[in-house]
């Protein structure tokens, strides 16, 4: 019984070491991706879904259509199917949808959602990837707009 015991709680831990190496080499991806890629003068969310992503269409979209509103002029957001981009996917190392990304200004990753994002959470992070972006003239502090 102790033997068993003992089996379960190894696997669980190699399955949880695993895991975070999977999430470093992703993060690596990301971050190697992100500083190829285009300059651009305002933080980024990709969102990474497919048309058959249940959770994508029905929580993860509206969630990002309601922080817009709010977050448009900060945030740009970029959608990418992976059935039409798997290159695309492939370079940023998504495993799982959906998958959202968000970037600074400067294309440091702030952070890697793996499932569906809930709206306090990314509020949270666009906060982070738009402190001392500027705005059409304004300067972005924490969670204010020095205008």
């Amino acid at each position: 019984m102790s033997d068993r015991i003992i089996v379960a709680l190894v696997l669980i831990v190699a399955g949880v070491i695993a895991y975070r190496v999977l999430l470093s080499v992703q993060h690596r991806a990301v971050s190697r991706r992100a500083q190829t890629g285009e300059r651009v003068e305002r933080a980024t969310l990709l969102v990474f879904t497919s048309p058959t992503c249940a959770p994508c269409k029905l929580q993860q979209v509206p969630i990002i259509n309601r922080l817009m509103v709010e977050w448009s002029d900060r945030i740009d957001v970029r959608l990418i199917d992976v059935t039409e981009q798997p290159e695309v996917a492939q370079q940023y190392g998504v495993w799982s949808l959906p998958t959202s990304i968000v970037l600074k200004a400067d294309r440091s990753v702030v952070a890697i959602n793996q499932g569906v994002a809930h709206e306090t959470k990314l509020r949270g992070q666009f906060e982070q990837a738009t402190v001392g972006q500027v705005v059409t003239g304004r300067l972005v502090t924490g969670q204010s707009v020095i205008g």
